[in-house]
């Protein structure tokens, strides 16, 4: 069986860029260099959590050059190149298809649930057709219905460069039919950070996710405890892990996932309109809510 690109932690970026939708790039270098410290190895670039759905193409590119370059070869680069119009996605494919990196990637089309399962797979098809470096695809209820979801990724499995999958789904004995398609050749990768411990459970062979922008050390000491056959510190890390995630999921947005980098000294820079400015009430709630958790001796 061919060697799988994607084992490990990878955190899926955060887009750091100014009013003029110009992307920070000291902020970037940083992280990079902070979330390679942390453990993880590589990074997925320009997706939902890379704010995909409001950012123009412009931004996405610098993102993707200035992640490239700070990267210096240490880590895997996944370019997420998904967008509401094909032209878009295509624009995008056809920028990361001139860069060094790993692998591309796309949400279903349109980011929605506009199309079905064959429309959904044409998609991909196209992508892999385009595509100089492998493709990951989607699998997620944003598109199909949980009983569509095994169907799917076996006609995913038969395309041509189509090299693995980012599953997000909280079904995880459907994640475990997936993980089974052809003898377990795809490169199946864990989506929903406060189940990390169950994706590897099942079989998957990493994860990306938002959280490991931020607290990268205890997702990786999930996946190597994991590794290692020791449950129990496993199953600790996650908990901890859901205990920064509970604080987190407050309904105030992209900005104030970003915040928590901003206490730990990023310039996080702006977050586009429509999204709330986080406020000094905020940062103090946030740093309130940091410091009863523990917050600072995880990072």
């Amino acid at each position: 069986m061919k060697e799988k690109l994607f084992t490990g932690i990878y955190s899926a970026l955060f887009s750091v860029y100014d009013e003029n939708m110009n992307v920070k790039k000291d902020t970037v270098a940083k992280m990079v260099d902070y979330q390679l410290a942390g453990g993880v190895r590589g990074f997925y670039v320009g997706g939902n959590t890379g704010e995909c759905t409001v950012l123009p193409n412009k931004t996405r590119k610098q993102m993707l050059d200035t992640v490239t370059e700070a990267n210096e070869g240490r880590g895997r680069i996944m370019a997420h190149i998904g967008a509401g119009h094909f032209d878009d996605v295509m624009d995008l494919l056809d920028h990361a298809n001139s860069k060094k990196i790993d692998a591309i990637a796309s949400l279903p089309p349109s980011l929605q649930g506009y199309y079905g399962h064959q429309e959904t797979v044409e998609y991909y098809k196209a992508l892999a057709k385009a595509s100089k470096h492998p493709v990951y695809a989607y699998v997620t209820p944003i598109s199909l219905q949980h009983s569509e979801l095994c169907a799917f990724a076996k006609e995913l499995s038969e395309i041509d460069n189509i090299a693995g999958l980012k599953i997000t789904i909280p079904d995880y004995y459907r994640f475990a039919l997936i993980n089974q398609i052809d003898g377990g050749r795809l490169n199946n990768l864990n989506g929903p950070d406060e189940m990390l411990i169950c994706g590897l459970a099942v079989g998957a062979d990493g994860a990306i996710g938002s959280t490991y922008n931020v607290v990268p050390k205890i997702a990786v000491k999930i996946y190597e405890s994991f590794q290692k056959g020791d449950m129990k510190t496993a199953l600790a890390y996650q908990n901890k892990l859901n205990s920064y995630i509970n604080k987190m999921v407050t309904g105030k947005g992209i900005g104030y996932w970003k915040a928590s980098l901003s206490l730990l000294g990023f310039d996080m820079g702006y977050t586009v309109f429509p999204a709330t400015p986080i406020s000094n009430e905020d940062m103090q709630k946030l740093k309130a809510d940091m410091d009863e958790i523990g917050f600072f001796d995880m990072v």
